[in-house]
C-alpha cells in the first residue's frame, strides 16, 4: 500500500511538472524574445523575398523603420506566365505595387503586426484563376486592366538571429478594377474584344502576402 502511495504521489508530481513545462518555456521564449526584438529593433532596413519566387513569382519588399513601433514596407509582385500559369492552360501576368504602414506591439520587426495597406496593379490573366470566379470563364479568354486595392494586412516575423527573419503576411480588402475582354473560339483565330472598358469591384480576402526570408541592415 506504501509503494502504491509512492508510485501516485510521483507520477502526480510528474504530470504536475508536465503541466508547467509549457510555461516555464513560454516564459523562458518570452524572455529570450524580449532581448532579440531589441537587438532586432536597432536594425534601420529589412530587405525580403517571398518563397513564391519557386513557382515563378517575384515578390521583393523593403521595410523600414520609422520609429520605436512603426515602419513602412514598399513591395513589388510580377508574374509572367503568358499563356499556361502552372499547368491551367490561362496566362497570368501581373505587376503590382503596395504601400503599408505597419505597427509592431512589441518593437519594430519582431512578431505580430498589423498595417493598412493601398496598392496599384496591372494585368493580362483568365479571372477564372481567382476563386471568386472559378466556373466562370471558361474557353480560350483573357481580361486585360488596371486595379487598385485599399486594405488591411496582418502578419507575423519570426527573427532567427540579429539579420535573418521569416515572415507570414495575409492582406485583403477593397478593389476597383477597369479592363477589356479578348477571346477566341480557335486557336487559329486572332482574339477578339468582346467586353470593352468593364469595370467590376470586390472585396477579396486575399490579394497579396505569402512566405518570406528577410535579410536586416
Amino acid at each position: 500500500m506504501g509503494t502504491r502511495r509512492k508510485i501516485t504521489s510521483r507520477l502526480l508530481v510528474l504530470c504536475v511538472f508536465c503541466l508547467m513545462l509549457p510555461y516555464l518555456s513560454f516564459a523562458a521564449d518570452e524572455s529570450g524574445f524580449e532581448r532579440r526584438a531589441a537587438k532586432v529593433a536597432q536594425s534601420r532596413i529589412n530587405t525580403k523575398l517571398s518563397a513564391s519566387v519557386l513557382i515563378g513569382i517575384v515578390n521583393p519588399a523593403v521595410e523600414f523603420k520609422v520609429m520605436k513601433h512603426f515602419t513602412v514596407q514598399l513591395d513589388a509582385f510580377g508574374s509572367f506566365y503568358t499563356t499556361d500559369f502552372l499547368g491551367t492552360g490561362k496566362p497570368f501576368v501581373l505587376g503590382s505595387g503596395f504601400l503599408e504602414f505597419r505597427y509592431y506591439p512589441r518593437l519594430a520587426f519582431s512578431g505580430f503586426y498589423v498595417a493598412p495597406n493601398i496598392g496599384f496593379g496591372v494585368y493580362k490573366l483568365n479571372k477564372g484563376l481567382v476563386f471568386r470566379y472559378t466556373d466562370q470563364y471558361e474557353g480560350d479568354c483573357y481580361q486585360h486592366g488596371s486595379n487598385v486595392m485599399a486594405g488591411l494586412t496582418i502578419g507575423y516575423q519570426w527573427n532567427i538571429d540579429h539579420h535573418w527573419s521569416i515572415e507570414v503576411a495575409w492582406g485583403g480588402g477593397f478593389q476597383q478594377s477597369v479592363y477589356q475582354g479578348y477571346r477566341r473560339e480557335s486557336k487559329d483565330e486572332p482574339y477578339e474584344m468582346y467586353v470593352d472598358r468593364n469595370a467590376s469591384a470586390e472585396w477579396p480576402i486575399l490579394y497579396k502576402g505569402g512566405v518570406f526570408v528577410g535579410y536586416r541592415f
